[in-house]
């Protein structure tokens, strides 16, 4: 069994990892150094549940900041980059996950790989798989999990390597240096365009199951010697079309030349792609087919399941990686605002009710006491004087125990006080605290930022900066529509920093 201490886990132990084919329906479990094959999924807490994200749904880029960038501005900085040299969308909130690059670091810049998806396409893809499951806990983008050949020494993490990998909807080609991963690009040919530029250059439809069996079986060197004729063209043209973005990458990242190349698909390696390789790219090439140690139970199983395997091990035992999931499993009952609430209410009834429970027992107590006293008084009259010394004995005791009662009292309404100012701690300041948070999450649509928020009571006094004077103030317009007779907005001024063209200015929002 796998065990993590991650906080988003819970701290509960996992029994399987599940590695979930989101494109093709295809599943895995691993368990006790075994990935077997899943007919269906099924929905079990204990299974750490993992999938890949093709090339062809999110754009991989390098972005460069300061150096002096603190840590608590380093996303902020990281997104607004990424929006601004990428030219996103400013009315997208576009899911950003990155890694730095420490190899390219200088004295006054930090790279970082950043790697961007659509919310859209996550749903799109991955809600089928969540209905199933109810969580995924990591969606790895696909080429970055090859750096685990060079984690587990399966290759040695020396020289340039590259990677092209065929599926059936997408097609990529990935770069490695040194193990570490430095490109990757989505290639128009996957199986499916493959199959339809093959018919377009044949001339008529073939059938497509067939053809892709064709490809499995005997790869490009078919015994149809009609069929192959046209395989040479279009390979040809693959390839060369490969070529060109390597000529590219080559020149951006300054690679002198690629030692070796690595080609294979989903279902496995195609016979004849490393010779075109070899003969097109002049690289020496070998399947991307590896041996991850693991007891399987088909003759072939897509690399990426095991990839997905060991980077899960890795995030099982607390090391993170680029996570495009938004399908988080959720907290322990006691770490819920919910279950804190039930608790917290729980505990005010328990003390609540000690009290009147404690009163009602010593009261029952006194008056059978003094029952039996009075019976004893009209027993023994001629012991008046001594009863009656008795009497002012126990009159005495009944005040002292009235005078506890009172305190008793004060004290009970004290800690009330108490648990009421935490329950509006708990309960009240939050759902102010709520209003302020929802209408930050607005703030990418308007590309606007906050670099610090200060809390006084019901004012929060908001730092804000963004590329227009007008994105702020469309921004202030769109929170005092939204929220209100809810809340109170005021700015003195929308001041322009000439040095680095940014607006800013402090935003003060009055919770009402």
């Amino acid at each position: 069994m796998f065990k993590t201490s991650s906080e988003r886990s819970g701290n509960i132990g996992y029994n399987k990892i599940v590695s979930v084919n989101a494109y093709q329906d295809v599943y895995y479990q691993f368990q006790n150094n075994s990935l077997q094959k899943l007919e269906k999924l099924q929905y079990d807490k204990r299974n750490f549940v993992v999938s890949t994200i093709d090339s062809k749904d999110f754009i991989s880029s390098i972005v460069e900041i300061s150096v002096n960038i603190p840590p608590e501005d380093l996303q902020d900085a990281i997104e607004l980059k990424a929006y601004d040299d990428l030219g996103l969308d400013q009315a997208v909130e576009y899911i950003i996950r990155y890694f730095e690059i420490p190899g390219r670091k200088t004295d006054k810049l930090r790279s970082f790989h950043v790697f961007v998806a659509e919310p859209e396409v996550i749903h799109e893809v991955f809600d089928p798989v969540r209905q199933q499951v109810k969580y995924i806990d990591y969606i790895y983008p696909k080429p970055y999990l090859i750096q685990n050949i060079y984690d587990k020494e399966i290759l040695e993490a020396y020289g340039v390597h590259g990677y092209l990998y065929f599926q059936k909807e997408d097609a990529f080609l990935a770069l490695f240096k040194d193990g570490e991963y430095i490109y990757s690009k989505s290639l128009k040919y996957s199986f499916e365009n493959i199959y339809e530029r093959f018919c377009e250059l044949y001339g008529e439809r073939v059938d497509e199951a067939a053809f892709y069996e064709m490809l499995q079986n005997e790869g490009l060197k078919t015994s149809n010697l009609d069929y192959q004729d046209h395989l040479m063209k279009l390979f040809s043209e693959i390839f060369l079309y490969v070529n060109d973005i390597l000529i590219y990458a080559k020149r951006a990242f300054e690679i002198e030349k690629i030692d070796v190349f690595y080609t294979g698909s989903e279902t496995g390696p195609v016979l004849g792609l490393n010779e075109y390789a070899h003969t097109y790219l002049g690289i020496e090439a070998n399947d991307f087919d590896f041996d991850y140690e693991m007891e399987k139970g088909d003759w072939y199983v897509d690399q990426f399941h095991f990839l997905s395997v060991l980077e899960a091990i890795k995030n099982i035992e607390g090391e993170e990686s680029p996570n495009f999931t938004i399908f988080f499993r959720p907290p322990p009952f006691v770490a819920r605002r919910s279950g804190q609430f039930i608790i917290t209410t729980a505990a005010t009834i328990v003390l609540a009710l000690s009290l009147p429970v404690y009163n009602y027992t010593y009261d029952t107590y006194v008056k059978i006491t003094n029952d039996r006293l009075k019976k004893e008084e009209a027993r023994l009259d001629e012991l008046v004087t001594s009863i009656k010394s008795e009497i002012a004995s126990l009159q005495k005791q009944k005040d002292d125990i009235l005078a506890r009662i009172k305190d008793e009292n004060d004290l009970f309404e004290k800690k009330k006080k108490i648990l009421a100012a935490i329950y509006d701690k708990k309960v009240n300041y939050p759902m102010k605290a709520k209003t302020i948070v929802g209408f930050g999450n607005n703030m990418t649509k308007f590309g606007v930022r906050v670099t610090k928020i200060v809390d006084d009571d019901n004012l929060f006094i908001l730092s804000l900066y963004s590329k227009s004077d007008k994105q702020i103030t469309r921004f202030i317009k769109f929170l005092t529509d939204t929220y209100e007779n809810r809340i109170h907005t005021d700015i003195e001024k929308i001041y322009k920093d000439e040095e680095t063209g940014i607006y800013h200015g402090d935003l003060k929002v009055t919770v009402l």
